[in-house]
């Protein structure tokens, strides 16, 4: 199965070491008086407290890099807890957002005693490696144990019993018994903090597991191993807390979303702590230096970056636009944008947001300046901005950068690309590249002379996938802030990541049912961890639109004190009285949300309030309306073709929209022809090109037709539906397939999108010509490929609410016509059409159903009051997003599908890159060594997704083997970037097999295949 290659360890031993120290850091110079005032504190562990026996109890090791894999030296545990405590002291002081801190903090009672407790947690996290089951994989080091009293059982190494204890189990163990015994917590309480030592492995055990493991006192350790567990806690007292502190955390009643986010703190401080910045010791031996030494070097050396605080000033947002975006000469801003950032200014609490505004009048502008404010207000410490698909994150991240260039920036800020193949993308490259040109600086003061674009880096510490989320700005698919709601591995990570930010999330209303419901989940979150959030759309239903605020409301109630529970509060009740209250519940919720139904305008802001009800505003229009005349044409190419030569006979250029890969290559095969002897432009975009030839695509896409495009004289675009969002293009006619009435309207925002573009005089006026299989079909009928993709109950609905119009006033029908076809009236719906459309209503139904039960399969559980502890947190399928296959589903309804490298194989059995490509195009790819950086790049260029069609039934498994079979490349089996990958090689015409389908490829049509005998 090809997996994409990701760092499997986060804590590998290999050098994971970002630019130098930029300038003295606070943390550091404070870093001998770090950990507060209290007079039973010594900051640092007490080495001399501990006996010979807890002294040689090992952590780490290190091998060479010869054949045997030779011990050359080891960490000792004591020395692991004092390194990964001082680390979270610094992240906690230089790192971790304010809002992080107050919501930790107003949780334990003060901030001295939550960072205490932080710095603890990491202090004590790995105390369970003091236990026969751990000691027992390294024999040279169990031996010396054995020495000074700490006895274990050779043959429990290889048992599977043994597996059954693993070290974080044995330390909640501990945690659990020392917090209840020693410092006289309640056992609720100390288990809830325990849990967090049993969770920093990513995914902690079920609870099931430690009655389990307490069973098994010979993996466990009893007596000498008892006693060794003790020091080391009793030395993390002494060091890390007070007693005051340790007072505060039991009187503290510790709700899930916040252990999650302690979880996340120790997570961290532990990888870095396990890093190559923190030496081993000689075998035998302690640590060649001091732990503040070792502390100070190493966050030197890491050069971590520090938390983002924007100024929580209040500006003119009118002028912050000016001084933030490149703004068209003499362009200001829309009302919307100005309403839109004002609201971020007035807001008392972090909310949920929603700008709904037509297409193309600069939402996201409005939303990063809205995030600076809310960021200031609120103490997050960056941004991160989700979108569709992986074309429009790339488009995006260069305007993210662009902005972030004019920020202003005082200290280093990370910046991340959160896609798959983000290694393709120039501009995060070449930031990554001044990460390392940075790391070669050797002076403060030449770092510090250096301008403030150099200060947005792609600091190395966030190169790997899970952990580059963590960065101050990122920029990634939906699915980025979606696997936040997924019962994964390292999920804490996730939600460390988005509750530190503002979160925007753009095309809102692009997501599916099973997507929506990962969504929803990831929105109660956010709201407990009082997040701000921002959505936006042009097209959003109302049913959506309160479903999204209802999520957060639920989220930041579930932290509120003494709040309602119905399960708990409806014991006793009888049923009558169990029902009324139930109904007095609907009814309140109902009257909250009331301003959020129906139709609501265009522009639009809703937000959710603190404990009241939400909030509609209606800002003024923000131009003039366009007026799109609606045309509907019956699936005929031969008309479609002579509509495309009468309207362009004066010039222009077109766009003709087809549901499938399959219509649009068939369509532009035909309009080929038919212009054969014009000087016309003819582009075919869709999703089956190659990744480097599909960012080529995108590029030529928006130098012709964006804003300051070169237009053609006379073009025809032949696309699917990579042009409907996120492309700031223009045609002068769109020729559209049958669609949701959101995705049509969407499509129409690339119809006369610049009004300031001088037109040819046939299309002066905006057409949106819709095409249908047959529109006087009763009711109008669709092509298969259309209903394949989306469900014909919306292609009915949509169709019943356009008749009878000839025009769609852009852009205030836009709200009316989609809350009339996601409505759930049918009155509009002739009478006619009803048995097709209740057919489909209830088969549409029945695949939302399916959804939202798959989705629960995998999805992380909503908040629970009443749980406290992170045991049994994420029970189920223990998936991880950075490790599933492409094609797996996660976080997408998708079908299976494969991902494969391009490849042109002559006669001899060479390979090549791809003749067409323009960096390295013909190259011989080697096949015995790895190819060098720049070749794998370009091979990394060459994916290609295979389509559903090809993959279903037993089908995959069969292209597996055969592709390992006929097309395999030993040599990448050594490169960390290639190896796992499946090659499919073409011949040099770009044409093969593979089993049972022919296949094709060429720059200009992309992929295509046809099963034999078909």
């Amino acid at each position: 199965m090809v997996i994409r290659h990701t760092d499997r360890n986060p804590c590998s031993r290999g050098r994971d070491v970002g630019a130098l120290a930029y300038g003295l850091i606070n943390g550091i110079r404070l870093i001998d008086g770090i950990w507060g005032s209290g007079d039973d504190m010594t900051g640092w562990m007490d080495v001399a407290s501990l006996d010979d026996a807890t002294r040689s109890v090992w952590a780490k090791t290190r091998t060479d890099a010869g054949e045997n894999f030779a011990l050359v030296g080891w960490l000792p545990l004591y020395q692991h807890l004092d390194d990964a405590a001082g680390v979270a002291g610094l992240l906690w002081d230089e790192w971790v957002p304010h809002s992080v801190i107050q919501l930790i903090t107003r949780t334990v009672g003060s901030e001295k005693a939550a960072r205490a407790l932080v710095v603890w947690l990491a202090g004590i996290h790995d105390v369970g490696k003091a236990s026969p089951a751990f000691a027992v994989q390294v024999p040279m080091l169990a031996d010396r144990m054995r020495e000074f009293g700490l006895e274990c059982d050779p043959t429990i190494r290889d048992g599977d019993e043994r597996r059954q204890v693993r070290h974080e189990l044995v330390s909640h163990l501990a945690v659990m018994q020392w917090l209840s015994e020693k410092h006289g917590f309640d056992a609720a309480t100390a288990a809830s903090l325990a849990s967090v030592a049993a969770a920093h492995h990513g995914r902690p055990a079920g609870a099931p597991a430690v009655p389990a493991a307490r069973d098994r006192p010979h993996l466990v350790g009893t007596g000498a191993w008892v006693v060794a567990r003790e020091q080391l806690l009793t030395a993390a007292d002494a060091a890390f807390s007070s007693s005051e502190d340790r007072e505060q955390w039991q009187r503290a009643r510790y709700p899930l979303p916040v252990l999650v986010l302690l979880s996340a703190l120790v997570i961290v401080a532990d990888w870095i702590a396990s890093s190559d910045l923190f030496a081993p010791a000689p075998l035998g031996g302690p640590a060649t230096s001091p732990t503040p030494d070792r502390v100070r070097e190493a966050w030197r050396e890491l050069d971590f970056p520090r938390r983002w605080q924007p100024k929580a000033e209040r500006v003119d947002a009118a002028a912050s636009f000016a001084s933030r975006f490149s703004l068209p000469r003499g362009a200001t801003p829309h009302p919307s944008q100005v309403a839109f950032v004002e609201m971020a200014q007035t807001v008392s609490q972090p909310e949920l947001m929603i700008l709904e505004s037509e297409m193309g009048s600069g939402k996201t502008e409005a939303a990063l300046l809205a995030a600076e404010t809310l960021a200031a207000r609120f103490g997050m410490s960056g941004v991160f901005i989700g979108l569709p698909t992986q074309a429009t994150a790339d488009g995006m991240f260069s305007r993210i950068l662009d902005w972030t260039e004019r920020l202003g920036l005082e200290a280093p800020a990370s910046v991340f690309l959160a896609r798959s193949r983000a290694v393709l993308n120039r501009d995060f490259e070449n930031k990554k590249r001044e990460a390392r040109f940075r790391s070669m600086g050797d002076t403060y003061g030449h770092r510090r002379e250096a301008t403030s674009a150099s200060l947005v880096v792609a600091h190395r510490w966030f190169s790997d996938p899970r952990r580059g989320p963590l960065s101050n700005f990122v920029v990634g698919t939906v699915d980025q802030a979606l696997f936040a709601g997924l019962r994964g591995r390292y999920v804490m990570l996730r939600h460390l990541a988005l509750a530190s930010k503002v979160v925007i999330i753009d095309e809102v209303h692009a997501y599916d049912a099973y997507m929506q419901e990962y969504f929803v989940r990831v929105l109660e979150w956010l709201g407990a961890y009082g997040t701000p959030v921002v959505l936006l759309s042009a097209t959003l239903p109302s049913g959506q639109r309160r479903r999204f605020i209802e999520a957060y409301d639920r989220g930041r109630q579930s932290l509120v004190e003494n709040a309602t529970d119905s399960g708990a509060d409806d014991q006793g009740l009888t049923w009558a009285q169990r029902r009324a209250r139930r109904d007095e519940a609907k009814n309140a919720s109902a009257e909250r949300y009331a301003a959020l139904d129906g139709v609501i305008g265009c522009p639009a802001i809703s937000r959710s309030v603190a404990g009241g009800s939400a909030v509609v505003t209606t800002p003024e229009a923000n131009g003039k309306d366009r007026l799109v005349n609606l045309v509907r044409m019956d699936d005929d190419l031969r008309e479609v073709v002579g509509l495309l030569r009468s309207a362009l006979r004066e010039g222009g250029c077109a766009a003709v929209i087809r549901n499938t890969v399959r219509r649009a290559q068939e369509t532009v095969a035909t309009v080929r022809d038919a212009f054969a002897d014009e000087s016309v432009e003819i582009i075919l975009a869709h999703s089956r090109f190659l990744g480097i030839d599909r960012s080529h695509k995108d590029r030529r896409l928006l130098e012709l037709f964006g804003r300051s495009g070169a237009r053609p004289r006379k073009s025809i675009v032949v696309a699917t539906q990579v042009i409907e969002q996120s492309l700031d293009i223009d045609f002068d006619l769109i020729v559209t397939d049958v669609a949701p009435v959101d995705l049509l309207l969407q499509r129409s925002g690339r119809l006369h999108r610049h009004p300031e573009r001088e037109r040819p005089s046939p299309l002066r006026d905006a057409r949106l010509v819709l095409v249908a299989d047959e529109w006087k079909a009763v009711p109008p009928t669709f092509d298969e490929g259309t209903k394949h993709v989306y469900a014909e109950a919306v292609l009915l609905r949509t169709a019943a609410a356009l008749l009878g119009r000839d025009t769609v006033r852009l852009p205030d029908d836009i709200p009316a016509l989609v809350e009339t076809v996601y409505g759930g009236e049918a009155h509009f719906v002739p009478e006619s059409w009803r048995p097709a459309l209740e057919a489909a209503t209830l088969a549409l139904g029945n695949e939302q159903a399916r959804k939202r039960h798959a989705a629960d399969s995998y999805r992380l559980g909503e908040i629970d009051r009443q749980r406290h502890t992170l045991l049994g947190w994420i029970n189920g399928p223990d998936v991880d997003p950075e490790m599933t296959p492409p094609g797996r589903k996660t976080v997408r309804d998708t079908e299976e599908t494969l991902e494969v490298v391009v490849l042109q194989r002559d006669g001899d059995g060479n390979f090549y890159i791809p003749s067409w490509v323009t960096d390295d195009g013909g190259r011989q790819v080697p096949t015995n060594e790895p190819p060098d950086w720049r070749m794998t790049r370009t091979i990394l260029g060459c994916m290609l997704r295979l389509p559903a069609g090809m993959c279903r039934g037993n089908a995959l498994d069969r292209h597996i083997a055969t592709l390992k079979r006929e097309f395999d490349l030993p040599a990448w089996h050594s490169s960390p970037s290639l190896k796992g990958e499946l090659v499919l090689a073409l011949d040099m015409d770009g044409r093969g097999s593979l089993n049972e389908f022919d296949l094709s490829y060429s720059p200009e049509d992309g992929f295509a295949y046809e099963r034999r005998g078909a």
